[in-house]
């Protein structure tokens, strides 16, 4: 198990998580709704909001799992914090990094994990992950969808933390009022003339002394305590009141306390009377401490700056919006974004709402308006989904939520946000339509399922568990709800005297992926009935429980069929077989002259009548070996095969065919064939080479050369064989592996064959698991090939 490890920016990542105030907090609606949406639009076991702290990783929200933390040594979001993006692991059991990992090995046994990171204040705090139980791969589309629902997430702390700003703006200020209000003033009267100062007992007491301690008091007695960064501005203050620049001295400075620090003062003064000759003469004034309120000053402005970068930073608009009675509304505050939302700036909005109503989707305008009035009526949260049309004249979603509440003017005001989710929504309905349109394909399948009399399984090889579609248990005569499909219970059905067949199929499965068996099956009423099952092995790259998925069709119908043609047929070969011997008989023992010399016209038509009889006898032949694949009666010999002698022995049993037409036999292939095994009835196979080959030298040109080849194409092996002849015309492509087919009704007279040879060789290649096929250029030869699997 590989531990993941700890990132540079460790303690400023674990600072940035503890900001945001989310560990160890009770469960929350505005995350969970998120996962639990998350885990519905991926179909993922569990889903994690996941906190990556110093030594753990603790949950935040969870749908799955009733864990409420694990230890981070062993945690897979450990791993994704380190990197980029969406950090995915298909199957943890074959990963080395999580092969021993005790959340792979026990509980939640977790096979697929996928992360992805939670960034706020740009560090990595944790992650959005899905986790399965069974190993997956997600798409690009779902990995886009994993990446949306991570950026709501972070939009989600991001709000939090905003709403904490808030209330802990509004704390702040509470308490700056009760300062305020608690504080008392000291007062103070100055002699302009003479300089005679009076001080009251709270003046004193700011700064922490008696009027006592202060004695004598004078002018200087204010000097002295005065900030030295202060008096300019408080000198120049007090001249542009006395010289009657100013209504009031009014200054705020500081004042330097007993214990040695500086307090904030507040003073005010005017004057009040004047000589005889108009000069300044008594002067009074307050002095307040207002050193707290400066300090909440400072901090408001620093929780404002604090409030305005957040706002900034977020996708959506962080708004209040306001309505009257009368029918006005206005946005009181809006950040900047609501220009990406709206198109409108906060400035356009400020007193009259009317420009940002204007960009609302006609189609939801009445819902939109409802929807704010019932809020307005029940003072509860206002929530809606909507379209905006956007600068381009496009519409996009908009998703919003505030709180209001009631003013004293009657006025109701809501604290909300509103973000674009055009991707979202998009995404939200491809999947609806996605969802709609896999019911109907599903209902399409069950419909075409129950009328052709298919079913549909699915079987771990590895673990014995099997999986019925509704068709198979009518096929088995079975009610579904009385029964859970197992291997015991298929078994008991088979046939007994069909029991080694299926398991000689299931067998061979193993070897080359393909299960292909017709057999009979008991229902419990005691009928029989004709199954075909057909099933293929899953890719093993991505098969650990080597599942396998088929169908079951009942064709007892197509059987009983097939039987009256089988007798039909063998009664029609006997027939036919047993004079047409007699005749080719007779006929050679004319052509060979042993029992009366024939002029040479009537030795010419013996030559004709002995090679139609040929022709007759190889075409029964075809024909029954067409008949005995379809009917499943053709016996196969299956064993590992390696390829080259083969091919040297096909090339060998043609070459004296080839001399008769002067054709030249070549044989290629590449050197990875040697070590290649193909499962395959080598009587069977050659019957194709031979039909290829035999083909190839009666349509090649005179002293014309025909190639044998072999190559490895991925995980197949394929043996062609290309002629020089003339090619295949391009109306004749689709038929040329049909019965009875040839590109010139002509050529069965002029090159001689039945039009059965490929389409046997299609029936033959296909119950040995491989597949046929040609390329051709009219005018520049053909090119045969089949492709076999090779042996694992």
């Amino acid at each position: 198990m590989q531990t993941p490890a700890i990132p540079d920016s460790e303690q400023q990542r674990l600072s940035a998580l503890r900001d945001t105030g989310l560990l160890d907090t009770v469960p929350e609606t505005r995350f969970d709704r998120l996962t639990n949406l998350a885990q519905l639009s991926l179909g993922t076991e569990i889903v994690l909001i996941s906190l990556v702290d110093s030594d753990r990783q603790w949950f935040k929200s969870k749908q799955g799992l009733d864990a409420c933390e694990t230890a981070r040594d062993v945690s897979f979001c450990g791993h994704t914090i380190l990197g980029e993006g969406i950090f995915e692991v298909p199957n943890a059991l074959l990963d080395n990094r999580f092969a021993d990992n005790p959340l792979v090995l026990g509980g939640p046994n977790i096979r697929f994990y996928a992360g992805v990171p939670l960034v706020s204040d740009g560090e990595k705090i944790g992650t959005l992950c899905f986790i399965d139980s069974k190993p997956r791969t997600f798409t690009d589309t779902e990995r886009q969808i994993a990446t949306e629902f991570g950026k709501s997430i972070e939009q989600e702390i991001q709000d939090r933390l905003q709403d904490h700003a808030h209330q802990q703006l509004a704390a702040r200020e509470q308490m700056y009022r009760s300062v305020l209000e608690g504080t008392k003033i000291g007062t103070w009267q100055w002699n302009v003339q003479t300089g005679e100062t009076v001080l009251n007992e709270r003046w004193a007491d700011i700064m922490g002394y008696t009027l006592a301690e202060l004695e004598p008091i004078s002018v200087d007695t204010w000097l002295n305590l005065l900030h030295p960064d202060d008096v300019a501005e408080s000198d120049a203050q007090l001249e542009d009141h006395l010289n009657g620049k100013n209504s009031f001295f009014d200054i705020k400075c500081r004042m330097k306390h007993k214990d040695g620090h500086y307090v904030w003062v507040h003073d005010r003064g005017k004057v009040v009377t004047y000589t005889d000759d108009g000069k300044p003469h008594m002067m009074y004034g307050t002095h307040a401490d207002i050193t707290q309120q400066k300090l909440g000053q400072i901090a408001l402005q620093q929780s404002r700056d604090q409030l305005y970068k957040l706002t900034q930073e977020l996708a959506g608009v962080v708004y209040q919006y306001q309505s009257w009675p009368d029918g006005r509304s206005a946005f009181p505050y809006a950040s900047s974004a609501i220009k990406d939302i709206y198109g409108v700036t906060p400035e356009e909005v400020l007193t009259d709402a009317s420009n940002a109503f204007a960009k609302i989707y006609q189609d939801d305008l009445t819902a939109l308006v409802d929807s704010i009035q019932h809020s307005i009526d029940t003072l509860s949260v206002w929530e809606l989904e909507y379209r905006v049309v956007g600068d381009n004249g496009l519409p996009k979603w908009l998703s919003g939520s505030a709180t209001p509440e009631r003013m004293p003017d009657g006025s109701t005001l809501w604290h909300g946000y509103i973000q674009d989710i055009t991707q979202t929504k998009e995404h939200y309905l491809k999947l609806e339509e996605l969802n709609q349109q896999l019911n109907i394909a599903q209902q399409s399948l069950d419909l075409a399922s129950e009328q052709a009399q298919i079913g549909y399984w699915h079987a771990s090889l590895k673990h014995g568990t099997l999986w019925w579609s509704p068709m198979i248990y009518q096929i088995f005569g079975l009610n579904e709800q009385d029964f859970t499909p197992s291997v015991s219970l298929f078994k008991s059905a088979v046939h007994p005297d069909d029991v080694v067949k299926v398991e000689q199929s299931e067998d061979q499965a193993r070897i080359t992926g393909i299960h292909n068996v017709i057999h009979r099956i008991i229902r419990p009423s005691g009928e029989v009935r004709w199954v075909h099952e057909l099933g293929q092995l899953v890719s093993e790259d991505n098969n650990p429980d080597l599942i396998m998925i088929g169908s079951v069709q009942d064709i007892t119908d197509r059987m009983k069929l097939q039987k009256i043609k089988d007798d039909f047929i063998s009664t029609v070969s006997h027939e036919l077989r047993t004079p047409l011997t007699s005749i080719s008989g007779a006929l050679n023992l004319l052509q060979s002259g042993k029992i009366v010399s024939l002029p040479e016209k009537a030795q010419k038509l013996m030559d004709i009548a002995s090679s139609n009889c040929l022709q007759l006898s190889r075409l029964i032949n075809d024909l029954l070996d067409i008949e005995k694949l379809a009917a499943g009666k053709m016996l196969f010999e299956m064993k590992p095969l390696v390829v080259p002698p083969l091919l040297q022995r096909a090339l060998n049993d043609h070459q004296p065919y080839a001399a008769q037409h002067n054709i030249t036999l070549a044989l290629q292939h590449a050197p990875q064939i040697n070590d290649a095994t193909i499962y395959v009835d080598e009587h069977r196979l050659l019957q194709i080479l031979t039909n290829f080959l035999s083909n190839a030298v009666k349509f090649s040109p005179h002293n014309g050369k025909v190639t044998l080849s072999a190559l490895v194409i991925d995980d197949h092996i394929e043996i062609a064989v290309q002629d020089q002849g003339s090619g295949i015309p391009d109306d004749f492509k689709d038929k040329i592996f049909e019965k009875f087919s040839q590109a010139d009704a002509s050529s069965s007279k002029a090159k001689g064959g039945t039009g059965l040879g490929l389409a046997l060789c299609k029936e033959l290649i296909g119950a040995m698991n491989g597949s046929i096929g040609y390329q051709s250029e009219p005018g520049s030869g053909a090119r045969f090939y089949v492709r076999l699997p090779i042996m694992k």
